[in-house]
């Protein structure tokens, strides 16, 4: 695929993409977090085996975010925040569809252009 006038593969813009530590993944309570969600959860010190269901978790991020702002907290509790809403609606079906494809199939273009471009 060209990219800029470059020839760039897919496996070259997984790699710049590090997709591994972006993709959501289910966790043994059940949530779906990404690797990086997961870390920055961490530095946090809030535990998200402890959790098991993703309201009571934005509840403890809101509480820190109160006292103690964080971009990157912020950000994590945005994406929760999207899956609550996503859950809450119609729309929670899609989520879990594309989560199965990320999970069990590798990436096809569309997937690659639409996280990167």
């Amino acid at each position: 695929m060209k990219v800029n006038n470059s020839e760039v593969s897919i496996e070259d813009l997984s790699k710049i993409a590090d997709i591994d530590n972006i993709i959501l993944k289910r966790r043994n309570n059940g949530l779906l977090l990404s690797d990086y969600q997961i870390s920055v959860l961490e530095r946090f010190k809030i535990n998200y085996l402890n959790f098991s269901d993703f309201r009571s978790l934005m509840y403890d991020i809101e509480s820190i975010l109160n006292d103690d702002y964080d971009d990157e907290l912020d950000f994590v509790g945005s994406q929760i925040a999207e899956l609550i809403y996503y859950k809450d609606t119609k729309k929670w079906d899609i989520i879990k569809y594309h989560i199965f494809l990320f999970d069990y199939i590798f990436l096809d273009i569309y997937l690659v252009l639409y996280l990167f471009f």
